[in-house]
C-alpha cells in the first residue's frame, strides 16, 4: 500500500468525509457525491494491491490494484475521501484506515470525520431515514439536536471500513460520526439512502449542497430494472 501526495498543504482545522462502497453502495455513493459535486480537487491517492489476481485483456496481463482518491474543497474545509472498492484483506483494510489517519493528521487538525453507509431495514416504507453512530458519548446529543436517531440496538456491530474508521478515530482522540441510510436492497445501488445521508451531513454542518442528480440517478435505475422485467419482444428463433 502506497501514499502518493499530489498537492502539498496545510489545512488547518477542517473536516473529513471518508467512506467506501457498502451495502447497496451506499457508502461509495454519498463519499463520490460530494467529491464530484462540491468544488473539491485531488490532493492526494493511497494505492492498494492486495488483489490475488490479475487483470488480463487482449493477451497481456497486469497487477491488479485499487486507487482510493483523496480530495479537498477549500471553501468548505471539507477532506473527502472515496473509491470503488474496500480491501479484501482485514490487515489490508487496518493499513489503509491508518494510512488515511495519519496523513489527515500530517496537514491539520480534523475537527470532526463522518462516515457513511447502508443500513439494512427490510420493512423501510417510504422515504429512508438516516441514523447514526458516535465514537463518543457527547457526541451522541448533536446527532440528536439534528433530529437524528441513533442505530437500533439490533445492530451489534459496524463492519469493514465504515465502521472501522470510526473505531480508530476515537483511538487518536478524532471526534466521529457515522450516518447510515435505510435499505431494503443490498445489491442495487442505493442512491435514495446516499440522498439522505447528505442532506443529514448538509444540516450537521450548514453546507447547501444539491441533491437533485441522486433523484435522477435512482429513477435511472427503476428504468433499468423495470426494462430487466419486461418480457422480451422477440421469441426462439434462428436468423
Amino acid at each position: 500500500m502506497k501514499l502518493n501526495t499530489l498537492k502539498d498543504f496545510n489545512a488547518g482545522e477542517f473536516m473529513v468525509f471518508a467512506s467506501l462502497p457498502d451495502m447497496g453502495r451506499v457508502g461509495g455513493l454519498v463519499s463520490s457525491f460530494l467529491s464530484q459535486h462540491l468544488k473539491t480537487e485531488q490532493v492526494a491517492e493511497i494505492t492498494s494491491s492486495d488483489k490475488p489476481w490479475v487483470s488480463y485483456a487482449d493477451g497481456v496481463v497486469k497487477s491488479a490494484s485499487d486507487v482510493y482518491k483523496i480530495s479537498y474543497d477549500k471553501r468548505h474545509r471539507l477532506l473527502v475521501f472515496t473509491g470503488e472498492s474496500q480491501p479484501q484483506d482485514p490487515a489490508e483494510l487496518h493499513r489503509l484506515c491508518n494510512m488515511l489517519l495519519d496523513y489527515v493528521q500530517s496537514i491539520g487538525k480534523v475537527s470532526r470525520l463522518y462516515g457513511a453507509g447502508g443500513y439494512l431495514r427490510e420493512q423501510v416504507t417510504g422515504a429512508p431515514r438516516v441514523c447514526g453512530v458516535a465514537n463518543r458519548l457527547e457526541l451522541k446529543k448533536v446527532l440528536a439536536n439534528a433530529g437524528i436517531e441513533p442505530v437500533g440496538n439490533e445492530i451489534t456491530s459496524i463492519t469493514w471500513f465504515n465502521g472501522l474508521i470510526l473505531g480508530l478515530a476515537a483511538e487518536r482522540d478524532i471526534d466521529a460520526v457515522g450516518l447510515f441510510g435505510e435499505i431494503a436492497e443490498t445489491m442495487v445501488p442505493q442512491p435514495l439512502a446516499a440522498k439522505t445521508i447528505i442532506s443529514a451531513f448538509s444540516k450537521l454542518e450548514g453546507i447547501s449542497i444539491d441533491t437533485k442528480p441522486l433523484d435522477r440517478q435512482y429513477e435511472s435505475i427503476l428504468e433499468e430494472i423495470q426494462k430487466k422485467k419486461e418480457p422480451s419482444k422477440f421469441g426462439p428463433g434462428i436468423g
